[in-house]
């Protein structure tokens, strides 16, 4: 083995006992979701996804995007976001993290494919959940494919929530 190889696995293993897992300390969980374009398939309203479409969160706890890079991007939903929460525009990044710390649904978009229905929601809290029981999408900024995605997201919510 080399030198320079050496060093190297030598370091993995220093950061790795160095770790606050390794001393048994918590780590924040990062929730990840991704975005998808599947070419493959039979209508834009699955081509274009986040997945997960639906996440339930603690307040505090994070999301990382990944992928928001060429045509896909992370977007507040008009309409559906808690007040006084800084919206998000997530472009041109392979990741970006996301602290969700006021309770709360928050709806997110994909500026170009939204249109196509590539939506998800993210419930914070039981104050989350309970708005998405709530929701009528009809009423939001968006074109009918979104409505129904972000209709059946709501559904979904409050079927994982029970």
């Amino acid at each position: 083995m080399r030198k320079s190889t050496r060093l190297v696995a030598v370091s993995a293993v220093i950061a790795a006992l160095m770790s606050p897992i390794a001393w048994g300390q918590d780590t924040p969980e990062v929730h990840v979701v991704h975005q998808h374009s599947d070419p493959l398939a039979a209508v834009a309203r699955h081509m274009f996804r986040f997945e997960p479409p639906t996440l339930i969160l603690e307040p505090g706890e994070t999301v990382a995007f990944l992928n928001s890079v060429a045509s896909h991007t992370v977007t507040t939903q008009k309409g559906l976001w808690p007040d006084g929460v800084e919206p998000v525009d997530i472009r041109g990044r392979s990741r970006a993290e996301v602290i969700f710390d006021v309770p709360g649904l928050y709806g997110i978009t994909c500026a170009r494919h939204g249109r196509y229905g590539m939506t998800m929601l993210i419930a914070v809290g039981g104050e989350g959940i309970a708005a998405a029981a709530d929701l009528d999408p009809s009423i939001l900024p968006a074109t009918p494919l979104a409505k129904d995605s972000y209709a059946a997201q709501a559904d979904a919510l409050a079927a994982q929530s029970n």
